[in-house]
């Protein structure tokens, strides 16, 4: 989900920036998390306009049983 006119602040200034979240049942670890952070971070820059600076993203890695789906867990 995309969510544009949010004011975000970083270091007190409020320029473009961006903030997201990657949500994975497995499969992260820093290696996966560095090429993530670097490909999205090229494509908010390229399309967006939002500085390599001003961006950050948090990695999330969960197990299936926190997700429900069709009337059960994964």
């Amino acid at each position: 989900m995309l969510k544009g006119s949010v004011p975000i602040a970083i270091g007190g200034i409020e320029d473009p920036a961006a903030y997201g979240e990657v949500v994975s049942i497995g499969g992260l670890n820093p290696d996966v998390h560095k090429k993530l952070s670097a490909a999205i971070s090229t494509i908010l820059k390229a399309k967006l306009s939002v500085p390599l600076t001003r961006f950050f993203l948090k990695f999330y890695d969960t197990l299936g049983s926190s997700f429900g789906w069709n009337g059960t867990i994964l």
